[in-house]
């Protein structure tokens, strides 16, 4: 008996010195509160400067910051897993927005950790992304918008103004192709790569007052309007204004046309600005690339796609206070605007250089501005006067559907059998899927 009393004893002691250690807690303990953020690979330089900053956080806060990284064709499928075991890895995560209505029920709701001026400090446009079925799950502190770039030497050369108008940028096109030899813009029409292709479709689609969905999900970009803006589009390489390899680039071989000095024009994301001037472009190209906005219609409105890769809370997180904590230091304004200063005055390393900006006061910040060519406020005036794609779940593979008829016609085929072919896939895929019911 006297045994078995002194076995229980041990057994107890040595449970509480094990709970004292917290070596049986599960989650931080008392010493250590940490919390882990997963960023997209591919040394990027707004997720490097967030790292290096986040010592800066665990020295205000005692709370530490892992980052790990999760190559891009990876994560969505990281994401769902873990969101499944309800036991993630991770409690902080970005993803891609197109990504969003799939996982949104891994990510925990953010309405109630904030009122809505804090998530009016962004863009309605960049909130839009983040927002499904009414509820905010995440924040987009990395954004992009269009801008349409081009050669401030071959403009000035030539005595071109930067396009104002789609028949702008034709007229230019023609007069640099025939003054120079040079291609007058490189798009992308290859099919795939998250519906690379779309992006700049949907600038002439929008802008011309059609869109991809009506009201009631039935497509609407075969109708007058939609078929106008495709045959523009699409008219850029069938009028020689565009190069013929266009019909293979995605926007990396895009990019790299331009910046290789064999076209005068390219249109897309704002983040580029700082690669066009940079070591790695001709060095007829550095220093020479300017920017405007996307270009309209006559008397339209100038419209452009925005994309995000917003930051989300994981929904079974067990740091969730830690976690937002972290977001919400993240996002401050002033946080923001330092990352950029320090990249456009050369106070950052090479590996942390980031000109994005989201928030609405640094968009319009002077000191920025003067910095950075104007760049915020134009981007500011994009975000804007941007539209979004759909917000939906079902939206790749709709977005799969419309990028191979964009790729098809771009090779030859015929535009409107084209679009009402993919206007017929894509009501029958939403059909089956029962938004119709």
């Amino acid at each position: 008996m006297n045994k078995k009393i002194l076995t229980t004893l041990i057994v107890l002691t040595l449970l509480l010195g094990s709970c004292a250690q917290g070596n049986i807690e599960k989650g931080n303990s008392d010493k250590e509160r940490s919390i882990t953020i997963a960023v997209t690979e591919g040394n990027i330089g707004q997720f490097n400067a967030w790292e290096a900053r986040s010592k800066e956080f665990t020295k205000e806060t005692g709370i530490k910051v892992r980052f790990v990284g999760v190559p891009y064709e990876n994560l969505l499928n990281r994401i769902t897993t873990e969101g499944i075991s309800e036991e993630p890895s991770f409690d902080l995560v970005t993803y891609a927005d197109v990504m969003g209505p799939s996982i949104k029920q891994f990510l925990e709701p953010l309405d109630g950790y904030a009122d809505k001026h804090f998530f009016e400090r962004f863009p309605e446009s960049t909130m839009k992304l983040s927002t499904y079925n009414n509820k905010i799950y995440s924040l987009p502190l990395r954004a992009n918008t269009q801008l349409l770039f081009y050669r401030k030497d071959i403009f000035k050369k030539l005595d071109i103004e930067p396009p104002k108008t789609w028949d702008d940028l034709n007229k230019a096109s023609k007069k640099i192709k025939k003054e120079t030899g040079k291609y007058g813009i490189t798009p992308y029409y290859q099919s795939g790569n998250n519906g690379q292709n779309l992006y700049m479709w949907t600038s002439y689609l929008w802008g011309n007052g059609s869109d991809i969905l009506d009201k009631n999900m039935k497509p609407k970009f075969n109708n007058k309007k939609g078929v106008e803006a495709t045959k523009e589009y699409i008219n850029l390489i069938r009028k020689d204004l565009a190069p013929k390899g266009s019909v293979q680039f995605g926007e990396q071989e895009s990019r790299t046309h331009f910046k290789q000095g064999r076209s005068a024009m390219w249109l897309g994301w704002w983040w580029v600005y700082s690669d066009f001037n940079g070591p790695d472009s001709a060095k007829e190209v550095q220093n020479n690339v300017g920017f405007v906005p996307v270009p309209s219609w006559e008397g339209g409105k100038k419209v452009s796609s925005i994309s995000t890769f917003p930051l989300g809370m994981m929904k079974d997180s067990e740091n969730k206070k830690d976690a937002w904590k972290f977001m919400k230091w993240l996002s401050k304004e002033e946080n923001e605007k330092s990352i950029v200063k320090d990249s456009l005055t050369e106070k950052s390393p090479p590996e942390q250089f980031s000109t994005d900006i989201v928030q609405k006061k640094n968009l319009r910040d002077e000191e920025l501005n003067e910095l950075g060519d104007n760049l915020f406020n134009i981007a500011g005036d994009s975000f804007e006067e941007a539209d979004t794609l759909p917000v939906s779940r079902i939206w790749p593979r709709i977005s799969d559907i419309l990028s191979r008829e964009i790729s098809n016609m771009a090779v030859g085929d015929d535009v409107e059998e084209s679009l009402d072919k993919a206007a017929k896939d894509i009501e029958k895929l939403l059909e089956a899927e029962g938004y119709y019911d």
